[in-house]
């Protein structure tokens, strides 16, 4: 059994709670965990990126995580890390050609920002924004750093792979924002995309995957080391994990962007921004003007 849709990305873009709308749905098969990884492990791996969190290693391990499906009409999962590399959707194309593309894009500056934090909160990252954006550090990896935060928010090209690999019928982009502002609205063109019953609706009200940070700098230090995480990912479900952060990491209010680092990246992504406006067909003036 392979999935019949993926949600490729972006990350920091609301990948998680799409992730736990769909999986309320009593006719979407969503794969535990969510982040498999499977289509861009290989480049991963090549790389040395230092999250190294892989859900299957064989096209065998991949099917398994669907062995429990079983009358549903909609088989999917969410890798974010299947949007930035080039040569995951030909891979993803070979294996399951008819598979629909699920795409959620924000505010590349937000979404930058964003994941810095949640990158520093794991212990991943000890550099300060600033020394990452502008590259003033040196630190063997400084160009993995920059590639998460700042290259990842280059939307254009990796939406438009996409859309030439699987054509514009396969492949859905919503914007975070909306589904914010417009849960129901994004919703249900979505269940309309999937083929599935249109009058259902999940619980938008609960916030996934929120800000917070380690209660003291002992659990910092803890959660840095990726075995721990990796074995607390394995061991425990998710309502457990959740447990366990409510115990942990209590939400606080989430440092502001230094307004000239702000207005340095708007610059920065201004161009890819307008050629990804015409390419979507969707206003996002918002992005670059602030």
């Amino acid at each position: 059994m392979l999935p019949n849709f993926l949600i490729v990305g972006a990350p920091k873009a609301g990948t998680t709670s799409l992730y736990h709308y769909l999986s309320e749905h009593p006719e979407v098969f969503m794969s535990e965990p969510k982040e498999v990884n499977f289509f861009s492990a290989e480049e991963i791996e090549k790389q040395g990126l230092y999250y190294k969190d892989f859900k299957a290693s064989s096209l065998e391990e991949y099917k398994k995580l669907f062995k429990k499906v079983k009358d549903e009409k909609a088989i999917g999962e969410g890798s974010v890390s299947y949007l930035f590399y080039p040569q995951t959707p030909i891979k993803i194309k070979r294996e399951i050609p008819d598979v629909k593309i699920i795409i959620l894009l924000r505010n590349p500056v937000e979404r930058a920002y964003s994941h810095y934090l949640m990158d520093f909160r794991m212990g991943l990252v000890t550099l300060s924004f600033e020394d990452i954006i502008y590259k003033n550090a040196n630190h063997k990896n400084l160009h993995l750093y920059y590639q998460q935060y700042i290259e990842l928010g280059f939307y254009y090209d990796q939406v438009k792979r996409y859309l030439n690999i699987f054509g514009r019928e396969k492949v859905k982009v919503y914007l975070q924002e909306d589904l914010r502002k417009i849960p129901d609205t994004v919703i249900c063109d979505l269940y309309d995309f999937l083929g599935i019953n249109k009058t259902f609706r999940p619980d938008t009200n609960q916030v996934h995957n929120s800000f917070s940070m380690p209660k003291n700098k002992l659990i910092h230090k803890l959660y840095a080391f990726n075995s721990l995480r990796l074995l607390l990912k394995d061991i425990f479900p998710s309502f457990v994990k959740e447990k366990i952060k409510t115990v942990f990491f209590e939400r606080k209010n989430k440092p502001k962007l230094k307004e000239e680092s702000k207005k340095y990246l708007q610059e920065l992504y201004h161009k890819d921004i307008e050629k990804l406006e015409t390419l979507i067909e969707k206003n996002l003036s918002s992005w670059y003007k602030g």
